[in-house]
């Protein structure tokens, strides 16, 4: 090939030389256009992928004016592969978005970059207390959590919310009946106000004063166990639940490597005032019946 290329005459040569520059032009050309065009525009995702609901779901979220590759990881190159699986017709092309979102993406300048910092917001309607920065840096219950371990996008209609079945789920699921992990007070304080309860007036101040607990009178607090039915591994694994019960794996690979959404694979485990103890005022007061 040396040879020929050193026998051709100055024409030829100069024509293999355009020709080069003119295909690395077009490649470059092409490259920069997917990447800063392309890719750019949300909308133009949904013309490989099937993900209107997902995208509706942004178009209504407060990340509605960020682009997709703000945060999510995908390159041209992962969208050449996935070209080329396609076009195979291989079992690996998914046409499901299921990309990660990588921690540093959330905490980059310009978004969330002081949210180890200012780590305590105060959320929901009861406003729980949350701390960020336990969640982040250290293991809970033995997994590796990231940003959209709480923030997935299972809420209908929104996007990157919290939803608390998440949390009901790590901190109900496995524990004692009536209790939770890390226990009420991690999440709620005792009502200040008196209230009142099938006609009497109860104080909760009063009640632990005197050293009772929150699971003599709300003695069940939760519904649901939360533990995925081997048949949900068929969803994704075709006839494989060979590590099933190697818990640690599965959250590793789903958990920490994949984001997969807790809620993909475990069912909701409810929490709130299920069930009363039937004798409180009793209970509370030594006063006798509610009568």
């Amino acid at each position: 090939m040396f040879k020929r290329i050193l026998s051709a005459s100055l024409k030829e040569v100069l024509y293999l030389f355009y020709f080069t520059v003119a295909f690395a032009g077009l490649a470059f050309g092409s490259y920069y256009f997917i990447k800063n065009v392309t890719f750019q525009n949300p909308e133009n995702c949904k013309v490989c992928h099937y993900m209107t609901p997902s995208y509706n779901k942004w178009a209504a979220s407060t990340h509605s004016k960020v682009p997709c590759l703000k945060c999510h990881n995908y390159t041209p190159l992962d969208s050449v592969s996935s070209q080329v699986k396609f076009l195979a017709d291989t079992y690996a092309y998914n046409r499901r978005p299921l990309t990660n979102v990588p921690d540093a993406n959330c905490l980059q300048n310009g978004c969330h970059e002081k949210r180890l910092i200012e780590s305590k917001v105060s959320c929901t309607k009861r406003q729980v207390m949350f701390d960020h920065k336990p969640h982040f840096m250290e293991l809970k219950r033995g997994i590796k959590l990231h940003c959209r371990s709480c923030h997935s996008d299972i809420v209908q209609g929104e996007h990157v919310k919290v939803s608390m079945k998440v949390c009901f789920l790590c901190h109900f699921m496995g524990a004692e009946k009536g209790g939770a992990f890390g226990g009420c007070g991690r999440c709620h304080t005792a009502p200040k106000e008196v209230i009142s309860h099938n006609g009497r007036l109860f104080n909760h101040s009063d009640a632990l004063s005197k050293g009772h607990n929150c699971a003599e009178c709300h003695v069940e607090v939760e519904s649901g166990t939360g533990i995925v039915p081997k048949e949900k591994c068929y969803f994704c694994h075709v006839e494989r639940t060979d590590k099933y019960d190697d818990v640690d794996f599965v959250h590793r690979k789903h958990v920490t490597e994949k984001q997969i959404d807790c809620l993909f694979c475990h069912p909701i485990i409810n929490h709130g005032k299920i069930r009363m103890s039937e004798d409180l005022v009793m209970k509370m007061t030594g006063k006798g019946d509610k009568k």
